[in-house]
């Protein structure tokens, strides 16, 4: 009954920690390609800030194999902490470089990005781990519901020195959150236990590790390259979806910052009814309906007006985009049979997904800066084009219903 105990008072401590960090991010990131701009950025300038956390996104690698030798810890505990600077740099920031050194610092939280869920599913408890799992995760969306309507209030009433300023305070908050979680308590493995010293470090354990991940990840490459794609596709344009609220709709801060919320709402809804739908029809069938709404979202920016309506539409049937990267990732986790290498393996398709996301940035950029409708143009054309390939393919199907998927 202890390990039970313990159990339940760090999930309770990591759903803080996420709840927290959580209203942090979400109460700027609406704003903050705005601010890019405000300090000198421009449209390219800002794709290339916006891509900085995706392409550091690799990042997870080392925080895979950090959990895999030695527990999950204190790369969460990392991964927390040096968030913590980045809203200080932007508070003073009078360019955009500024703003890109704080977007590093804010990056660099990837490293924590496995180890979270390897530190819920190799517990040592007779305790629902899975239930822990999905009540830690909830987290992230409560905290992201509400916030950014009140980064607005705040950012318009106040300024964005104490928007930044409340954001250090709830990552600090955060981290103190992390600090005090019980160390990583793992099942033993099945692979022989031995003493490493020096150099020996590497070829003894390391290596082979590596080696033995690279067959799972050769059977999965086929599914890593479809899920790549069309998470990548769907973030053409996000990064510039607020600056087109603003710049083309004349929307205000404030109705930024509710339709930003709105789209926080759709994300937890359709996460919700992803993960209930799935029970009764295969993954490939969720996957294919779920682009089908983010379509739809699509032709709400692209053939919407300036009214609350559109805006309003558009960014909640946008949260489906987040749902489906989660969604993803899902089946591909219930996938990976090697138990040893889990944590490399997840993070090598976390790594590669988010170069992905963070190069399509770059091309959404010049498409924005040729004509702002032109971003979300190239995410409708390349959805529409991979929900036609996989319902004709009984090979992608075939990959993606081998499992079910639970949320």
């Amino acid at each position: 009954m202890n390990n039970i105990k313990r159990f339940r008072k760090d999930m309770i401590l990591l759903f803080a920690a996420e709840l927290l960090w959580a209203l942090g991010l979400a109460m700027y990131t609406s704003f903050f390609p705005i601010h890019i701009k405000e300090v000198g950025g421009n449209d390219i300038i800002v794709g290339f800030i916006m891509s900085i956390p995706s392409f550091l996104g690799v990042l997870a690698i080392a925080g895979g194999i950090w959990s895999d030798l030695a527990g999950s810890k204190n790369a969460i505990v990392f991964g927390w902490a040096i968030t913590i600077p980045a809203p200080l740099i932007w508070m003073f920031a009078d360019s955009w470089q500024w703003m890109l050194v704080g977007q590093i610092f804010y990056a660099l939280t990837w490293v924590c990005a496995p180890a979270i869920a390897i530190y819920i599913l190799n517990y040592d408890t007779t305790g629902n781990k899975m239930a822990g799992y999905a009540f830690v995760f909830s987290a992230g969306p409560i905290g992201s519901i509400i916030a950014p309507a009140v980064g607005g209030e705040v950012i318009t009433s106040f300024g964005k020195e104490t928007l930044y300023f409340l954001v250090f305070v709830l990552y600090s908050l955060a981290t103190v959150c992390t600090l005090l979680l019980s160390r990583q308590a793992a099942k033993a493995k099945p692979e022989k236990r031995v003493e490493y010293h020096h150099a020996d470090f590497l070829t003894k354990n390391s290596i082979p590790k590596l080696f033995d991940a690279i067959n799972p990840l050769k059977q999965m490459s086929s599914m890593i390259i479809i899920l790549t794609i069309i998470v990548s596709a769907q973030n053409i344009g996000q990064a510039f979806v607020t600056l087109y609220a603003e710049e083309v709709w004349n929307f205000s801060l404030e109705y930024i910052g509710v339709a930003s919320t709105v789209l926080h709402i759709g994300s937890a809804i359709f996460n919700f009814l992803l993960g209930i739908s799935e029970k009764k029809v295969k993954p490939y069938t969720v996957l294919i309906a779920g682009n089908i709404v983010f379509f739809v979202s699509t032709l709400f920016v692209i053939l919407g007006s300036s009214t609350i309506f559109s805006l309003v539409s558009a960014f909640f049937f946008r949260g489906i985009g987040r749902s489906i990267l989660l969604f993803s990732q899902a089946i591909l986790a219930k996938n990976i049979t090697d138990e040893n290498n889990k944590g490399f393996i997840l993070s090598v398709y976390i790594a590669i997904r988010n170069i992905a996301i963070g190069l399509v940035t770059y091309p959404g950029a010049f498409l924005y800066h040729v004509n702002p409708a032109y971003p979300f143009y190239a995410e409708a054309i390349i959805t529409v084009l991979w929900i036609v390939i996989i319902a004709c393919s009984s090979r992608f199907k075939g990959q993606l219903s081998k499992h079910t998927v639970s949320f």
